[in-house]
């Protein structure tokens, strides 16, 4: 079904089941697949890094029901701290050397959850040893990893996925299909804002110089390349464009005492083909009206919120048929008031074969984005369906958060190279 023909059925559907008839039985409304009751073979997984982003994947891959964490890997030996990390994958084997997780022919999938400068070698390793492999986002700190890694992941004849999260995101898909509403796309922004320093405390010198590998420009891509890296994918993946240019500024205000050397605060305007400018900012300093991504267009402007997402229309703009019996609610971030927006919910089509209203039901919030990605993941691998969020896809988002926080660090505004998104 296209998005004209859901948007049309939409309408005929929302008007049905306000009016309290029976939906037409037809292939547009048929009962949808339950996804959750055929997932395929189950799948022997591993987490290598067991930091927090290694526990959130353990968490998310527990939910799945088919990828079982049968080991976990980490170089920190403490008894209580592994006990902890591991407390959603009990029964997962527990080793500190990742070489020992390869060379198990029972472990088919691999999770490189380690700080960013340590993904090559891992991940080099995994894949010459035929493992499906996921790394999270960005692939490394240097260009150069970036293209080593990005370069063996499209060879390898294993499924390789890059952790850009937010592709596999239901939500975020569901609005990327009415980016054309917009007609004009005249830019959008984005921003991330959580107070609190990437400083961590450790027991010791050493453990504590490993935690606060965020902290120094040597091993950490900073802001943009920590946090950044997601929302700047989005972007370029909504308005199916890569940047040109980028124009970036930084800071370091509240944690310079605590040894930061990148900055804690940072702003970028991303320019992409056509004049169409993203402005960006991301800071650890204030948490106020926290995180967001909005597009804006002559006709409508969508804004994102994770799991959820409203449209918000302008009185001129004609109508696309289902939007006046969806749910409005009035949506303030902070004391900037965006006005009532039409509430956007993943699924729609499916809710309605159910005979649920979409507006009353909403999005399932408990299935995160992580949660989706690691699921697409596995789909992939049992299924041959095609990764979300691939080699490519994953060298052009690092290369651009990469880009984007050297010129933050330098004060000066940066062309990119179209060579530069290239797998070569």
């Amino acid at each position: 079904m296209n998005r004209r023909d859901f948007l049309q059925n939409t309408a005929l559907a929302t008007v049905a089941v306000g009016a309290g008839t029976a939906l037409v039985d037809s292939p547009a409304f048929a009962a949808p697949v339950d996804e959750d009751k055929d997932k395929g073979a189950p799948i022997n997984c591993a987490v290598i890094g067991l930091g927090p982003q290694g526990k959130e994947l353990m968490a998310s891959l527990s939910k799945t029901g088919y990828m079982p964490v049968v080991a976990a890997c980490d170089t920190y030996k403490s008894e209580a701290w592994l006990k902890k990390a591991t407390e959603s994958a009990p029964n997962a084997a527990v080793i500190d050397d990742y070489r020992k997780i390869l060379d198990d022919a029972n472990i088919k999938a691999v999770f490189v959850a380690t700080p960013s400068h340590k993904h090559k070698q891992i991940v080099l390793d995994a894949i010459a040893a035929g493992k499906h492999v996921y790394c999270e986002a960005p692939l490394a700190h240097t260009a150069e990893e970036t293209i080593a890694i990005a370069k063996a992941g499209a060879a390898s004849k294993a499924v390789f996925a890059t952790g850009l999260q937010y592709r596999a995101n239901k939500q975020h898909n569901h609005v990327r299909n009415f980016m054309g509403d917009l007609k004009t796309a005249i830019g959008g922004r984005a921003q991330w804002h959580k107070r609190g320093t990437w400083m961590r405390g450790a027991p010791t010198d050493e453990r504590q110089n490993e935690l606060n590998w965020r902290v120094r420009r040597d091993t950490s891509p900073g802001l943009m390349g920590e946090v950044g890296i997601h929302q700047l994918d989005i972007a370029s993946w909504f308005l199916n464009k890569l940047p040109v240019s980028v124009t970036a500024f930084g800071g370091t205000y509240a944690f310079g005492g605590d040894g930061m050397q990148v900055p804690d605060t940072v702003q970028c305007m991303i320019e992409y083909p056509g004049n169409i400018r993203f402005m960006y900012d991301a800071t650890l300093v204030s948490s106020y009206s926290g995180a967001y991504e909005m597009f804006m267009g002559d006709r409508l402007s969508v804004l994102m919120r994770d799991q959820r997402a409203w449209m918000f229309k302008e009185g001129d703009s004609e109508l696309l048929g289902w939007e006046v019996y969806a749910k409005k609610q009035p949506l303030s971030i902070g004391e900037e008031n965006f006005g009532t927006g039409i509430m956007m919910v993943a699924d729609a089509t499916q809710l309605i074969a159910q005979g649920k209203a979409p507006s009353e039901v909403g999005t399932d919030i408990t299935k995160t984005a992580l949660y989706q990605s690691v699921d697409w993941f596995g789909k992939s691998i049992n299924k041959n369906e095609k990764v979300k969020a691939g080699a490519l896809e994953g060298l052009q988002a690092t290369i651009v958060a990469l880009k984007c926080n050297e010129a933050v660090l330098t004060g000066k505004p940066i062309a990119f190279e179209k060579a530069w998104f290239e797998l070569g």
